[in-house]
Parts: C-alpha cells; structure tokens; sequence
C-alpha cells in the first residue's frame, strides 16, 4: 500500500475525529514511516512540559488583568509615536535606504514557529536565548569597536547557573515592568520591541556580513538521523546598543510607594545611563521530518554593559538588587557571584530544567536537560564569543554537533 501522507499520520496519533488508524502492517514493513510516526509521538510528548513552563505559578485576578492591559497599551502608544518619528526621519534623510531591503525580516508565520520552538527549548538552552533577546544598536565595525572598548566595566567570559521557580520568575517580570511603566528606567529600545526582530540571511557569507564574524559550518555527518543536512534558515540579529537613563527622583517615588519611606539615592546618580552592548548573533535553524525546527546551532559575540554619568556600574546595581519585590532567594544567588563583572548569570527553571558543567572541545560549557529528557542544549564560550546548539536530540547527539562545528 502507499505511504500515508504527513497529516494521516499525525490525525492518526492524535485521534482525530474520523481519523483512520495508522497502519500496523506498513508501519512494520515501512522504517521511514515508522521514523516519521516516533518523531510526531516524541513532539507530542514535549507539548504538555513545554506549555507547563510558561504556565504562571500565581495566575492574576481579574484586577491585575486590567492593570497589565492598560500598561500595554500605553507601551504600544510609545511605541508607535517612536516607530512614526524614526520611519519619518529616516525617509527624509536617506529615501533609498528606506525603501531599499537588502535581507527579509522573519515573517510572522515564521516568527511564530519559531515562537514555539522557542518556548519548548527556552529552559533548555537558557544562554544561547539570553544572547538574543535584549536591545539596541551598533551600525558599524568602528562603533562596535569603540563600544567593546569602552564597555570594559562588565565583558561576560564565563556563565553562572541561577535557579529560580516559576513564582520567582513572575516577581522579577512584575518588579522590572514597574520600573518601566513609572518611567525609572527610559528609552526607547524599551518599547521598540519591533526593531529587535531577526534577518533571514541568503547564506551564511551574508549572515556573515551582517554579524560581523565568521557563521560555523555545521558537519552534515554530525546531525542526528531525521534532521535536514543543511538549515533551512539563517537568522541574524545585528550587533545593538542599548542607553536607559536612570530616573533618581522616580526611583525613590518607586521606593517609598513599595515599603521603603527612607530610601535615599544621591543626587549625582540622577540622569546615569546604563549602556547595554547587545552582541551579534547567528542562529541556524534545522527542520526535523515532520517540518518543525528541530535543531538551532548558534553563535554571538559577548554582552557589555557600563555606564556614563554619576553613578558607577556598582552603584546602580546596588538599587537593582535592593528594589522591594526582588525574590530574596535570587538577590542571594547574585550577591554570591564573586567576579560578577565577568559572569554573566543565567536563570534556570530548577523544577523543569537540569544543568551541569562540561566541556566542549576543552572549553568550559554547561549541558541542559528538560525534565523529560527529551530537549538537550550545550552552551559554552570560546574565542570572544558565545556558542550553543539546542533541540530535540540527545546529549550525545548535541555534543557531537558540538565538537564537530568547524
């Protein structure tokens, strides 16, 4: 009999209404199909953890539902009068660039699988999505220089493990929207979440170009079996650079409306900006056989932070770490980071996530496990940049990509 198509199969595993059952005699006689049928159940069996995680451990009540949509739309509103000032400003000032696209941004369909990959090997692959996910802008190879070497207060050069609950996590999001919306912290990148999506690159010479170092060549002979031999897409998100000003008169307003009436700051820490220097990063992506990515193997520079005005780095991360609503467990964690100006921490889900130190190639890395045993990432630092691969493989099979990237 013929193969069944990919939709058979699946309306097959999830019992779909009306779905015939898969076919035990051509499932027999048939290990492409057999492969294909185990891969769409392992991809089943990854749906109920993976949700689990973005699932909130304290869900709100209807007032804090109301309060969040007000805030979002006022975020949306500075967003669009940005996005309104810079596309009108760039239109009057360089017309051809502005019309001119030389790279596509990831459509939404694409943003969206991506999306979904993302938050099953989020916990998993932790530092390769830390790398991503912050923003700003550096137009050029001398800027980026200058930057690296100005940001010289903090360079990550080495990882620390945070582990954290889904509680904690909530408190950090709730403590850092605040600081936002009351205006502690100001700039735009904070709103200009559009700005920070990815470009599809033609091949890796342009993701190449665009990054500013050299894409890895994945060996063919390292993937694991049902993994396409070459990516099916190059994503690229350029080199950025991020300046908040603090808000001294704002921030002790924050303070003593959140329990702390003798808060004081001096004056001089009033308009310090904090300067991100977001690095490059390369992701490729690899499909599996039932067309979903399967496998991101990426690369970006080091994350750089400093700043300019009153207040040192150490300063400002005095206020951060004493902000009320701060998990004390976390503040605990990061307080017993001894070179905290070379380590970058990472958080780590402990109840959903496994970690443990390794290596790759002799350099220091750390391996990740979901609590299925299912998704398995490597992250590790090498020669001035971060390197991961992620995805539903086994841990031997991530450390064979890993050692074999050339």
């Amino acid at each position: 009999m013929p193969c069944p198509d990919l939709g058979a199969l699946r309306a097959s595993l999830d019992g779909a209404a009306g779905g015939p059952p898969a076919p035990a005699d051509h499932l027999r006689t048939c290990p492409a199909c057999a492969d294909t049928l185990a891969e769409l159940q392992r991809n089943a069996e990854l749906a109920a953890p993976a949700i689990a995680l973005t699932a909130p451990a304290d869900p709100p009540d209807a007032a804090e539902v109301e309060a969040a949509l007000a805030a979002l739309e006022q975020r949306r509103s500075r967003f669009a009068a940005t996005r309104s000032a810079r596309t009108s400003a760039t239109a009057v000032l360089d017309p051809p660039a502005a019309a001119a696209a030389p790279v596509a941004t990831v459509p939404l369909a694409r943003r969206r699988r991506l999306t979904r990959l993302g938050t099953r090997a989020r916990a998993a692959a932790a530092a390769l999505v830390a790398a991503l996910v912050l923003t700003g802008l550096v137009g050029t190879p001398a800027g980026r220089a200058a930057a690296s070497s100005f940001l010289a207060q903090f360079r990550s050069q080495r990882f620390e493990v945070l582990t954290v609950d889904p509680a904690q996590a909530n408190q950090v999001e709730r403590v850092v929207g605040g600081l936002v919306d009351t205006g502690v912290f100001s700039g735009a990148a904070l709103h200009d979440t559009g700005f920070a999506e990815p470009q599809v690159a033609a091949d890796r010479e342009q993701a190449a170009r665009l990054a500013g170092f050299a894409v890895p060549v994945v060996d063919p002979a390292a993937l694991p079996k049902g993994i396409d031999r070459e990516p099916r897409h190059l994503l690229v998100s350029p080199a950025r650079e991020v300046r908040l000003t603090f808000d001294r008169d704002r921030a002790l307003d924050y303070l003593r409306r959140h329990g702390r009436p003798d808060a004081r700051l001096p004056e001089r820490y009033d308009g310090t900006r904090l300067v991100v220097q977001v690095p490059a990063a390369v992701i490729q992506e690899f499909a599996g056989r039932d067309g979903g990515p399967a496998l991101l193997v990426g690369k970006a520079g080091t994350l750089g932070l400093a700043t300019e005005g009153g207040a040192s780095l150490e300063e400002l991360r005095e206020v951060v770490l004493g902000l009320p609503g701060l998990p004390a467990d976390l503040v605990v964690q990061l307080r017993g980071i001894g070179d905290w100006r070379n380590t970058l921490p990472l958080p780590v889900p402990a109840d959903q996530v496994r970690s443990s130190a390794t290596t790759v190639n002799g350099a220091e890395a750390l391996s990740f496990a979901d609590a299925t045993g299912r998704l398995h990432a490597l992250v590790w630092q090498r020669d001035g940049h971060i390197w991961g691969v992620a995805g539903v493989v086994g841990t031997d099979e991530a450390r064979n990509v890993a050692n074999r990237l050339g």
